[in-house]
């Protein structure tokens, strides 16, 4: 499996180094509920953005916001900035403020990402460039933010793990997934898909069951990553946010094709049975086996993606958070199934 894991890297990267001038017109939309302390980060970094004005606005849409986010957006709005609000939306959650904005969108490009995120200037370039190829959605990396705290480092790793499936999975030709934090597709695949209509199972999904529903109509999914082009977000700060966090993205698992669950049922399997394998050696001494090699593959799978998946982990920081990130995925699984689904 992980021989796989490292193809679908390769094929990705192959496919990402390609310099492009693609200039195409991007509408960005940024849906928002109570982000008042987040938005001057994202702000600041949409400043920053290397792309012709006249190309692209940006749509922040309010999901009945009760904090000061609306007149603070409003105070330091830009000529190509505009605030709406997704008073009468047609789906519950964030689909419903993603979808609203889209309907009061100009161009046929559209990108997304979140507003506690920080895009870096090449990102619009980056969606225009894989998007001119004749793609029909495309996302990129979404690294989070960690500092010294554990659960920081916990979700941060987990994310990386995450990313190295999302990429993985869609140089091997079957994508499963992707994050909301970094996506974009033409207008047209959108109402191709009926929208949101078909991913109501859940409250969130606007992302991956968007995806699920693409991988039903055979459409052409790739990811981008090029220099300046990550969109940066910030790791959990509690154990109480990460759990909720997690359980909101793992719900919508449960709703993941047969064959992708059955493949990530299998892979997840083999990780966690050599991780805990170590508590079977006294036993016998060969159940250190699997953990050793599971640990050996981890260690350069990090480091080979490391160039284009950016991380700081040290090699003793994945030998520490690898067995505890397995724990975590069966702790928030159960959690997914009996925690109600909310988006804020």
């Amino acid at each position: 499996m992980t021989i796989l894991i490292i193809m679908g890297i390769n094929r990705v990267f192959q496919n990402t180094s390609e310099e492009k001038t693609s200039l195409e017109n991007i509408s960005v939309i940024i849906p928002f509920k109570n982000e008042k302390d987040n938005l001057p980060d994202l702000l600041a970094a949409l400043k920053k953005f290397d792309y012709p004005l006249e190309k692209y606005e940006i749509i922040f849409v309010d999901d009945n916001s009760s904090d000061e986010s609306v007149l603070l957006l409003k105070n330091n709005l830009s000529s190509n900035y505009k605030v709406v609000s997704a008073s009468d939306k047609k789906f519950p959650g964030k689909k419903g403020a993603i979808d609203f904005g889209l309907k009061h969108s100009r161009f046929d490009i559209i990108a997304i990402t979140d507003a506690d995120c920080e895009p870096e200037p090449n990102w619009l370039k980056s969606v225009s460039n894989k998007i001119s190829e004749g793609n029909d959605i495309v996302f990129g990396y979404s690294p989070l933010q960690s500092d010294n705290k554990l659960i920081s480092k916990i979700s941060a790793f987990e994310n990386l793990r995450n990313y190295i499936l999302y990429f993985s999975s869609a140089g091997l030709g079957i994508p499963y997934s992707a994050t909301s934090r970094s996506i974009a597709f033409r207008k047209e695949i959108y109402f191709k898909l009926n929208g949101y209509s078909n991913t109501l199972e859940t409250l969130s999904g606007d992302d991956d069951l968007f995806i699920r529903e693409a991988v039903k109509q055979k459409l052409k999914i790739a990811v981008f990553r090029d220099e300046n082009d990550l969109v940066y977000s910030k790791a959990s700060n509690s154990f109480k946010e990460y759990l909720s966090r997690k359980s909101r993205h793992l719900k919508t698992s449960h709703h993941y094709l047969i064959k992708h669950q059955l493949l990530l049922a299998v892979w997840h399997s083999i990780n966690i049975v050599s991780v805990y394998s170590v508590l079977l050696i006294p036993a016998s001494k060969w159940f250190l086996l699997p953990f050793i090699t599971k640990m050996i593959f981890d260690l350069l799978l990090k480091q080979k993606v490391k160039s284009k998946l950016p991380h700081n982990f040290n090699w003793y920081e994945v030998i520490f958070l690898q067995p505890v990130y397995e724990t975590f995925l069966i702790i928030n699984f159960i959690n997914s199934i009996f925690t109600k689904d909310k988006w804020k």
